[in-house]
């Protein structure tokens, strides 16, 4: 007797779609075939639906303390937000400062994650290369934490990388099978276009986005990519939001260098028109949103290959937070300061639905390449494949069911994540998840949260050699 059985769906894998049923035992994936109701303790039937791997979120930020704020949500409410956007598994990165211990922080960081529904793992940060740092990358990949993450902006936060930390973090990475992430902007053009901002007294929302034009994200982009060249290591380049930067990446997958390259669905939907508004400072997020021109760039990447991740970077604060230390005209309209306004945004439930409605549905990308997207390809290259990011008998039984002919019109008050705005407010969707089910247990059916706080498990990770030698992941 299995404990549970989902029969006639679409199973969706990267290279495939075949309508099986899936049996479950406790944790894990049974097997795929054909299987009577009478097998089950329970059955769901998944007719004319597709039941795809659960969704893995590698990027966001909860509970990170930035410009004097913390965020929306506890890690708790952070995993229920995630759980209805099909999210079954979730990493967060080390908070970090200046003298502060990697390998520590990465630990202290999983502890605090605990409370989660949903599985989770961590990513080291790096804002220095003392030899106490460097040794900490061996220890972190030994316990399981292979990946580790570097801005290349925010010096005077005091989180910037310079470029003999990134060179040293490189090195030591690639003798551990350990994968660079960097945040990609310059900081020299970001902060001489902001001080001139500031002598001119113009810091509207508008200029935030000026601040940081293409060119700042793809001077580095490219910096990076040399450094990642001259070293010979595999890297992985977040929330990249241009062609300009892609065309850099095209470069290096011609000379078979292991880059890859992540894009969230904000860059694909949400545009710089929203700095123009009142409220355009909710908007403000790292790199900046663009023009509608960079998102067919960013889908042309999608299609070609250029791209094989995307992460929501969910950084939720609400209206308190992002306007915390800003003022009011005499008139009672915000007076307009980009540089006192906390970067980021939600993300984590909607990045499914908007790959599905304005991937599939438009017929842009197949349903396939949203697994890939969204499960697959993540779960190999941040090395927790098998055991997630597949549909495979003895894989984790984490699963989402979406029906492609739902159709949701997005607001706060249909989402989950805490906050009392939505960014998409009125984007109408065509495809949803309906069901998510995590390690076999069904914890989110009829838009009704069923998991359990701190059901959620630390999932140490390793990967494979192979992806870190050269790009692809056949």
């Amino acid at each position: 007797m299995y404990d549970l059985i989902i029969k006639n769906g679409y199973v969706v894998s990267p290279s495939s779609t075949v309508k099986c049923d899936i049996a479950v035992s406790g944790k894990k994936i049974a097997g795929l075939g054909t299987y009577s109701g009478s097998e089950g303790k329970r059955v769901i039937d998944a007719e004319g639906k597709y039941i795809l791997p659960g969704v893995i979120e590698a990027h966001m930020h909860c509970q990170a303390p930035f410009q004097g704020c913390l965020g929306a949500n506890s890690f708790y409410e952070q995993s229920v937000s995630a759980a209805h956007g099909g999210v079954t598994m979730f990493m967060d990165f080390a908070n970090m400062g200046k003298g502060d211990s990697p390998y520590t922080q990465a630990l202290a960081r999983a502890e605090e994650m605990e409370e989660s529904a949903i599985d989770y793992s961590v990513h080291g940060k790096f804002v220095e290369s003392t030899p106490e740092a460097i040794a900490d990358i061996e220890k972190m990949a030994e316990y399981g934490i292979p990946t580790f993450k570097m801005f290349m902006t925010y010096k005077k936060e005091g989180v910037m990388s310079d470029d003999e930390t990134m060179l040293k973090v490189f090195e030591k990475a690639k003798s551990v099978n350990g994968l660079p992430m960097v945040h990609c902007e310059s900081n020299a053009i970001a902060e001489t276009n902001i001080e001139k901002c500031m002598e001119e007294n113009d810091l509207s929302w508008v200029n935030f986005a000026k601040c940081k034009p293409v060119l700042c994200e793809a001077e580095a982009f490219a910096r990076a990519v040399y450094f990642q060249e001259y070293v010979g290591n595999a890297l992985l380049v977040v929330h990249t939001t241009n062609g300009e930067a892609l065309n850099t990446a095209r470069r290096a997958h011609g000379k078979g260098l292991p880059l890859y390259v992540e894009t969230g669905p904000h860059y694909l939907t949400l545009f710089d028109d929203l700095y123009k508004g009142e409220n355009g400072h909710l908007a403000i997020c790292s790199p900046p949103l663009r023009t509608p021109k960079e998102a067919e760039e960013l889908w042309e990447g999608l299609k070609d290959g250029t791209i094989l991740l995307t992460g929501s970077d969910d950084c939720t604060f609400d209206v308190d937070e992002k306007s915390l230390f800003l003022e009011k005209n005499p008139d009672g309209t915000w007076k307009q300061d980009f540089t006192k306004v906390v970067n980021g945004m939600s993300g984590i439930e909607i990045r499914l639905p908007l790959m599905l409605s304005e991937g599939v549905s438009k017929g842009r990308i197949s349903i396939n390449k949203v697994c890939e997207l969204t499960s697959t390809n993540i779960a190999k290259i941040y090395g927790c494949y098998p055991q997630k990011g597949v549909i495979a008998p003895g894989s984790d039984a984490d699963i989402v069911i979406v029906d492609m002919d739902k159709e949701v019109t997005l607001s706060k008050e249909v989402l989950h994540n805490n906050i009392s705005y939505c960014l998409h407010d009125g984007f109408q969707v065509k495809g949803y998840p309906v069901m998510t089910i995590a390690k076999g247990d069904v914890i989110v059916e009829d838009g009704e949260f069923k998991g359990e706080k701190g059901k959620g498990e630390f999932i140490k990770r390793k990967i494979n050699p192979d992806y870190l030698e050269r790009y692809g992941l056949n």
